[in-house]
């Protein structure tokens, strides 16, 4: 059967599959929303741990799940014998231990010295990011493979950002209307410890339930995909050396694979920045009131949902390239300003209504350039998986996926490494009343932030406009794997 025939027997995605799919996104961003916003000041400011030691085991696990991911992906590749198919096996096996291990990670027992609670968060962190990549390696790669169609891709790739962006939104209004509320004798609700085990269990249960949902909704869609593309199914998981080594050749054979590693990379390393030091900013720089926090957590979700109805319009305006550099370009002026300004004294005051409203509207407007470059981002991977696939003759969607998950795992393993470090060395106070903090570590702690921010997004704008994602290159790329996938028949 030749490949345009097979792949007419499949008929154009159903909305149900679409937002299954979308489902299938939102487990990750949940999990990131959790581990980045709160993990890092619950752990230095509500718990104690010492900076150098929480640095070293959020390091530690971003680090072995960044080693994790390729294997994942690869052995993901490889499964099409699997009771559940090459992706449903691996995504079915991972709900139980990411639920276990987040909701652990925020359930601190009381009275552990430093050693244990380093040993705590080290266990069940890897628990819980190991496990969330059983599911969102194999789930990113299946969306590169539920349609082939460039149109309905754009699709897929949008339907994937909504489901990041709503789960974004909704959790932190969650977050601060049933858990982090004002009482208890705290000034700054995120300050309690009584919260935090609740909440872990709300994103465990609603992690989990998410993953039911998407594996349920895409099953049918994927049985029948790989019913027609079974041509790895004899071949044999690789080890993990076979498989660094395969990496490295993927490099060499196709560049585009090394530079979406880098840029993944870069692109995590800056939302950790933002992400992980947010509370931390919220609570000491601009001492936003319990109304802005939760307000500031879900900003750029408002802006970036705004930009997915305008992405696919930019990109074909003026393409994938230019809407990647053009977007990220303004999405890190953006985050820069909104720490810049207030440390030169060209802002509001702290404490004031004012600040908070000015870091909520750079925020939105942030948003807005992010989404303007994620979704041609997403695309872009997408197509470096076909590239790979004409390169070498294979499917690789799950292989390029662990390439772009290594990019995000090192990225916020290296923030939470120099976060935790950095609070350590500046001796930031943990427990302390706001009034109480010192000045001068909140403003060393602003100018780390402000610091990270600009050398990663010079170098990531550098980066993507090495991209070689032409519309010409991608329409031969296609051409070829039609041939080649024919002569799988």
């Amino acid at each position: 059967m030749a490949a345009a025939e097979r792949a007419g027997t499949l008929p154009p995605l159903g909305w149900p599959t679409r937002f299954a799919f979308m489902a299938c996104a939102m487990p990750e961003l949940i999990k990131s929303f959790a581990w980045d916003a709160f993990v890092l000041f619950f752990y230095a400011q509500v718990v104690g741990l010492d900076g150098m030691l929480l640095g070293a085991a959020l390091a530690i696990i971003l680090v072995f799940d960044a080693v994790a991911d390729p294997y994942i992906g690869a052995l993901s590749d490889r499964m099409d014998r699997a009771p559940l198919g090459r992706r449903h096996t691996l995504m079915a096996a991972a709900v139980v231990p990411f639920a276990v291990g987040i909701a652990m990670v925020f359930r601190v027992p009381a009275g552990m010295e430093q050693w244990q609670i380093f040993a705590w968060l080290l266990g069940f962190g890897l628990l819980a990011r190991v496990g969330i990549s059983f599911w969102t390696v194999p789930a990113y790669a299946m969306g590169g493979e539920l349609t082939r169609e460039t149109g309905e891709r754009n699709i897929v790739a949008v339907m994937r950002n909504m489901g990041n962006q709503l789960a974004i939104l909704t959790v932190p209004y969650v977050a601060f209307a049933w858990f982090f509320v004002p009482g208890g004798g705290y000034s700054k609700p995120q300050l309690n410890p009584a919260p935090y085990p609740d909440f872990g269990l709300f994103i465990a249960i609603c992690g989990a339930g998410l993953m039911v949902i998407g594996l349920l909704g895409t099953r049918a869609r994927m049985r029948a995909v790989e019913q027609l593309d079974q041509s790895v199914a004899s071949e044999a998981p690789e080890t993990l050396p076979q498989l660094f080594r395969r990496l490295i050749a993927a490099i060499r054979t196709t560049p585009n694979v090394g530079l979406l590693l880098l840029v993944a990379l870069l692109v995590l390393f800056t939302n950790s920045v933002v992400n992980q030091l947010t509370l931390h900013l919220a609570t000491y720089f601009w001492q936003l009131d319990g109304s802005w926090t939760p307000r500031l957590l879900i900003a750029g979700v408002i802006g970036s949902l705004v930009a997915m109805f305008l992405a696919p319009a930019w990109m074909k305006l003026v393409g994938t390239r230019t809407a990647m550099i053009s977007g990220l370009a303004v999405f890190f002026v953006l985050q820069a300003g909104a720490v810049l300004l207030p440390l030169l004294g060209l802002s509001p005051l702290p404490a004031t209504a004012a600040i908070g409203a000015f870091v909520f509207a750079f925020r939105v407007l942030g948003g807005v350039a992010y989404g303007l470059y994620v979704v041609p981002f997403n695309t872009v991977t997408y197509d470096i998986g076909d590239e790979h696939e004409a390169n070498t003759g294979k499917p690789q969607q799950g292989l390029v996926a662990s390439f772009m998950f290594i990019g995000l795992q090192v990225g916020s393993g290296l923030v939470a490494l120099f976060a935790g470090s950095f609070l350590g060395i500046i001796d930031f106070p943990a427990g302390l009343p706001v009034d109480q903090m010192p000045q001068d570590k909140v403003r060393a702690l602003a100018w780390f932030v402000t610091a990270l921010i600009m050398i990663a997004g010079a170098a990531m704008a550098w980066l993507v406009g090495r991209f070689d994602v032409s519309a010409e290159k991608q329409a031969a790329i296609r051409n070829k794997l039609a041939a080649l996938r024919s002569g799988r028949d």
